[in-house]
């Protein structure tokens, strides 16, 4: 059953039905065609000039009063209540916006009432909709047949289309009912091409003969559109987006690193050798006005308002200013646009080369000189060089330029002329460009795209990359939202004007549009499958750019047909859409586009650390050694947000990672040199989650008077030199060794005590445990700690391709049989298990597939026949699956043991009564003998002294490490 009511289409289609058969009967008639429609009338701006020619200043600044008084007073008014609302405004709006989405107090929050109006009225939306542009259309057709005009009749096709395309596009919102939207979407299309191709000669007309609008009403249309794009792109950029991208991260830190701070990035050398033009355009803002990720945000902004200036100006040379305008005003308020343009990522400096460009292509063709050409060549070449997305800008301006000179009446010789300057520089750029293209193909993976299939593969992928436009977008870096890449208002305009640009190629400005459009949007998205929003966004201007031209014609249709009776209502109409569709883009953008939480965890770090960033302070970020967690990931974001706070020299010796159970025990003084520590304290990694926690509380019980301040993801704690002198506990670590005459060493850390208790358990079943990451890695394996968590002892070992097998010796006391338990963890289901090997008999664990993937499984195997004295357990793994697709197993534990119903996880030592030792005095270190029957023991020792001692996680008494004693007979 249909959500959207089919009977509210009815007076669309007694429309297109009505139009069809008048257009039959006109033919029939032949009903009259009107002339061509051209711009006669004078700009009432330069006959109010030229009246006002020749006059002193104060007698044109009355006449100027006297003419446009009313205009002055409405201007007035609004211009007041403007001000009153911004001076008054609830400080929900006017105070510091919200870190998160669609909270009290984002800018435009105000308009979720009307958004949540639409969401949970959408059908009922649509409906009224569909009801009110069908009989709107409808209309048209009975004043076109009253009329008896064809190029009313045009404009009722056009009208009756664009409800038609609307409907299409309710249809598509909810993903409810796409087979219908794509229905109506492709008869709304056939009309398109039946009405543009009628109206060839007009559109023409409307393209090319230039509009007449007066200096200065152009340079304050200008000027409001460069206004609107500022705002939307400068507003709250410190504050919104309050996260911090990844790959933004990355691409500033490594821009700063080598273009101020001169260290070594290998990863920024390579960035910055294959594609160097971002580290240009960033690196000067960040000398001039300091090194920040707000300084990069600004550099993004700063040139995407320039390009949006100069999308305006390119248009401008290829068609009428009212549809450049109209163009820019669109590509101002664009979400997606406004989103890109807000992150410091290499992707969002891509907008600013195919504009510049081709509006320097467009003057080079008027201008017919070889170094016009050049200079627009040096714009492609350093777009090239910017990132791979540009890339298709190469074929855009070879195919326009080759079209554009082959127009032009010149000799052979002139047009390879022009042609060579323009791609001269891109060629001297090929060192620099061929290799990151090999590298990149690699990256896109097009080998692993389903080619096998042959070209039916394009068709899935090219759907996907419609929906991304109509639908829904795939989760991107640039542009994260539930919806369309545009604004679901717009397209049924842009499809309107890619029918229009396609039924009418040879106008310049058509094929120069197409050419951009098509061959960023389809060819790399559809080839690669990556119908993402980055991927497309060198060509999102020639988007906005149809969506104008749609709108425009539509407007010079219906102002026709209207008259000038109507046309006030029209404008107003008009001007309500090009007021209200920004504000609602920039309720979408603030208030909808996702900020990932990942985002925001890198900024708290880097804020948290960079507020006590200080010569006299050392910043603590205890983690998980090599772990995959955010203190050891964000390095670049912590030292960027310190520049400016302590000097460069002193910036890698303000903070340090320091491991979990190392933390306490240094405390107070084992650190540094430094009188005050900040310790930043993890409370989302989910890793080690019960000593993060411990080690919170055991801070706060050493050292009570120290600050703790809260944040969201992090917290921090505050330990000044007068607080850290007089900690309420010490942390120390006890360490035993024994010999074999049963001789104990015994040491601790930091105090004295007079006595230590000895804690021991016997084996009570046969069995040798190994931790695997404690044996000497062969080739091709590794200890590891990150990657997985909840592992046991000191980490685990992983393989990679082509590893040796792990050797272990051990020796059997009898001939019997064995077991062999394995701890391990896969990540993908594959036909390439661990084997295990004894004797030559084989068997194999880590089998995992489905539910026990991604998780430790225990695995037993065996029996093994293993006869007395010496024998070996090999661990390896031969690898049948495709290379590409390898993924490291994780081996974690193994047991060997001869009784069949062993259980990995009891406790298989039968505790013996404690030993307490008594010293002569306060000791820190010792040694006591054993007097142990023959066995296999686990002991480990525990100590108190005078003042408070606790462990490495606030726990008493203090317990050392574990060891493993063997008394043989």
């Amino acid at each position: 059953m249909l959500s959207l009511p089919f009977w509210s289409l009815i007076p669309t289609f007694v429309a297109l039905i009505g139009t069809i058969g008048l257009f039959v009967l006109a033919q029939r008639h032949k009903w009259a065609e009107p002339l061509l429609e051209t711009e006669s009338a004078p700009s009432v701006e330069k006959t109010a000039e030229s009246e006002s020619t020749g006059q002193d200043f104060k007698s044109r600044l009355a006449f100027f009063i006297a003419q446009y008084r009313w205009e002055i007073l409405l201007a007035g008014v609004t211009l007041s209540l403007a001000i009153f609302l911004f001076l008054f405004a609830p400080a929900q709006i006017t105070g510091r916006p919200q870190i998160n989405p669609l909270e009290p107090g984002r800018p435009f929050f105000f308009l979720h009432w009307q958004r949540n109006v639409l969401n949970i009225f959408y059908y009922e939306a649509a409906t009224i909709s569909n009801l009110l542009t069908g009989l709107l259309a409808l209309a048209l057709v009975i004043t076109a047949m009253v009329r008896r005009s064809r190029s009313d009749l045009r404009t009722a096709l056009l009208w009756t289309m664009l409800s038609l395309a609307a409907a299409a596009q309710w249809c598509l919102g909810r993903g409810t009912e796409v087979g219908l939207g794509v229905i109506f979407y492709l008869i709304a299309g056939i009309g398109f091409f039946v009405w543009a191709r009628m109206a060839n000669r007009q559109i023409a007309a409307n393209l090319n003969q230039p509009v007449k609008i007066g200096r200065n009403l152009e340079i304050m249309l200008v000027i409001a559109m460069v206004a609107l794009a500022s705002f939307g792109r400068l507003f709250e950029l410190q504050t919104i987006p309050y996260g911090i991208e990844g790959d933004e991260a990355k691409w500033t830190g490594e821009v700063v690193w080598l273009g101020v701070r001169g260290l070594v990035d290998f990863s920024g050398l390579y960035h910055r050798d294959a594609l160097p033009t971002s580290f240009f355009m960033q690196t000067p803002f960040h000398k001039l006005f300091g090194s920040s990720i707000f300084i990069a945000r600004f550099e993004v902004a700063f040139f995407s308002i320039l390009a949006t200036f100069l999308f305006y100006l390119l248009l401008r040379r290829i068609t009428n200013i009212p549809l450049a305008l109209l163009s820019a005003w669109l590509l101002s308020a664009s979400i997606f646009d406004i989103s890109a343009s807000r992150l410091a990522n290499v992707e969002s400096h891509v907008k600013l080369w195919p504009i510049l460009t081709l509006m320097l292509l467009a003057w080079a063709i008027q201008a017919r000189r070889w170094p016009a050409y050049a200079i627009s060549g040096i714009a492609l070449a350093l777009g090239l060089l910017t990132y791979d997305t540009v890339w298709p800008l190469l074929l855009v301006a070879t195919i326009i330029c080759i079209i554009e000179i082959g127009r032009q009446d010149i000799d052979l010789a002139e047009k390879v002329r022009f042609a060579t300057a323009l791609l001269a520089p891109s060629i001297f750029a090929l060192p620099i460009l061929v290799p990151y293209l090999v590298s990149r193909l690699s990256y896109y993976e097009f080998s692993g795209k389903g080619w096998e299939a042959g070209l039916s593969t394009l068709w899935p992928y090219f759907v996907n990359v419609i929906e991304s436009w109509y639908i829904f977008t795939s989760p991107d870096f640039l542009y994260n939202r539930a919806g369309p890449l545009v604004n679901g208002f717009l397209l049924p305009w842009i499809t309107l004007g890619f029918v229009t640009a396609l039924a009418t190629i040879r106008q310049r400005f058509s094929y120069w549009t197409l050419i951009w459009l098509v061959l960023f949007i389809f060819p790399v998205p559809i080839a690669a499958h990556t119908p993402l929003g980055r991927v497309y966004y060198a060509g999102l201007p020639a988007v906005y750019a149809l969506a104008a031209l749609g709108l425009f014609l539509f407007a010079r249709e219906s102002l026709r047909t209207l008259r000038q009776t109507l046309q006030p209502l029209f404008f107003t109409f008009a001007l309500t859409v090009l007021i209200w569709l920004p504000l609602f883009n920039f309720y979408i953008y603030f208030n909808e586009v996702d900020d990932g939480e990942d985002r925001q965890i890198r900024r708290e770090i880097a804020e948290m650390t960079s507020s006590v960033a200080d010569p006299n302070t050392l910043i603590i970020l205890p983690s998980a050694p090599h772990g995959n967690e955010p203190l050891n990931n964000e390095y670049q974001m912590i030292e960027l947000f310190m520049m400016g706070k302590v000097s460069a020299e002193q910036i890698h010796d303000s903070y340090m990672n320091v491991a979990l159970d190392d933390l306490l025990p240094a405390l107070p003084h084992g650190l540094t040199d430094r009188p005050n520590l900040e310790i930043i304290l993890d409370k989302i990694t989910t890793s080690d989650r019960e000593k993060r926690d411990a080690l919170a509380k055991a801070l706060q019980r050493c050292y009570p008077d120290g600050a703790l301040t809260e944040g969201y993801f992090f917290d921090r704690f505050s330990i000044p030199a007068s607080v850290l002198a007089k900690p309420a506990c010490l942390s120390a670590s006890l360490n035993i060794e024994i010999n074999p005459n049963q001789r104990v060493t015994w040491s601790l850390s930091q105090s004295t005590v007079t006595s230590l208790s000895l804690h021991c358990g016997v084996q009570s079943v046969d069995h040798i445990l190994l931790e695997a990451e404690t044996l000497p890695p062969p080739p091709g394996w590794q200890a590891e700690t990150a990657f997985a968590t909840d592992w046991n002892g000191g980490g685990f070992m992983l393989d990679n391709y082509s590893s040796v097998p792990i050797d272990f010796e051990f020796e059997a006391s009898t001939p019997e049989q064995i077991y062999v338990w394995t701890r391990t963890l896969k990540r993908v289901a594959d036909n390439s298990p661990l084997q295990l090997k004894i004797n030559e008999q084989v068997e194999t664990v880590s089998n995992a597939v489905d539910e026990d993937l991604n998780k430790w499984i225990w695995e037993r195997v065996g029996p093994f026949d293993v006869p007395a004295g010496q024998n070996k357990l090999t661990i390896g793994r031969t690898y049948v699956d495709d290379p590409l697709g390898f993924m490291a197993i994780f081996l974690d534990t193994f047991i060997i043991t001869p009784d069949e119903n062993f259980l990995p996880e009891q406790n298989q030592y039968l505790p013996l009564p404690v030993k307490n030792f008594r010293f002569d005095g306060e000791k820190n270190q010792g040694q006591f003998m054993l007097n142990l029957e023959p066995g296999i023991y686990q002991c480990y020792a525990s100590v108190d002294g005078k003042q408070k001692l606790v462990d490495n996680y606030g726990n008493d008494p203090i317990k050392s490490n574990v060891i493993l004693i063997e008394i043989k007979p």
